[in-house]
């Protein structure tokens, strides 16, 4: 037996990075997800990646309410049920700084994105869990709410904010049998981040981490190996998360950053 089979999931960013890995791997374990994304050409780029009989594309703004609820409403009317929630959307941008000198606009995009985004998902989704019978909630911390050396305070902020927002969830809704668990990222060379650290996006994986790791990032330097990957390593953990298999994991955050929050 698949590990996700009958499951539907609801993956939100999944156009792109950590989120469409999420999607193929799910489906590929037989679930059937719902590709809640923003921009409709990489959601519907990972509609085809997985096809039309398994996943089912919606654009969706996570800042929005109503964006979010009709989103939910479509992947109930299309598969019927859903029992896993991946909050995956969200990521930091250039113009993030220290306290003293971040532009306020940088903290509204960034708070809305990463921490409204999750935050308005489970308020919307968390009852479909619960008339489905139960449910994972998967959440997207960072190495950066575990490790002071980030240069971007607001999404520190908000980074950190989802592991208390995660175990607040665990603690309040085991009880409706829903799980909520967190993963905290490294280097994950995404398009996004690939592009930032000027790794070369045509090479393979293992050198593309190579290279990554050779650039001795202040979070995860050469003393992490571990800590450099691709988006298929964390759609790996979020998989254990989302099935019967972590049964007993919750307000966990999994560290996925190669003991750089530890050594």
């Amino acid at each position: 037996m698949l590990r996700l089979e009958n499951k539907v999931a609801f993956v939100t960013g999944a156009g792109a990075g950590i989120g469409r890995a999420c999607a193929q791997l799910f489906v590929a374990e037989g679930a059937r997800v719902v590709i809640a994304e923003i921009d409709e050409d990489s959601g519907r780029a990972t509609q085809a990646l997985v096809g039309d009989d398994h996943g089912l594309f919606v654009k969706t703004d996570v800042t929005s309410e109503d964006s979010i609820s009709a989103a939910l409403q479509a992947a109930e009317g299309r598969f019927g049920h859903i029992n896993i929630l991946i909050n995956c959307a969200g990521g930091s941008i250039a113009d993030d700084s220290s306290v003293t000198t971040v532009a306020p606009e940088v903290w509204d995009y960034t708070i809305n994105l990463d921490l409204k985004g999750p935050f308005l998902c489970c308020r919307l989704g968390i009852p479909y869990l619960e008339k489905a019978g139960g449910g994972s909630i998967v959440n997207f911390t960072s190495v950066v709410a575990l490790k002071g050396a980030f240069g971007g305070h607001v999404y520190s902020a908000a980074k950190g904010a989802i592991i208390s927002l995660t175990q607040a969830l665990a603690g309040t809704y085991w009880r409706q049998n829903i799980r909520a668990n967190a993963i905290a990222p490294g280097i994950v060379l995404s398009d996004r981040v690939a592009g930032r650290v000027l790794t070369d996006l045509t090479a393979p994986a293992d050198e593309q981490i190579a290279e990554s790791i050779a650039q001795d990032s202040r979070l995860v330097d050469r003393r992490h190996p571990f800590g450099h990957g691709m988006p298929e390593d964390i759609a790996n953990v979020a998989l254990f998360l989302a099935s019967d298999e972590s049964r007993m994991v919750n307000a966990a955050v999994i560290p996925a950053e190669g003991g750089a929050s530890h050594y």
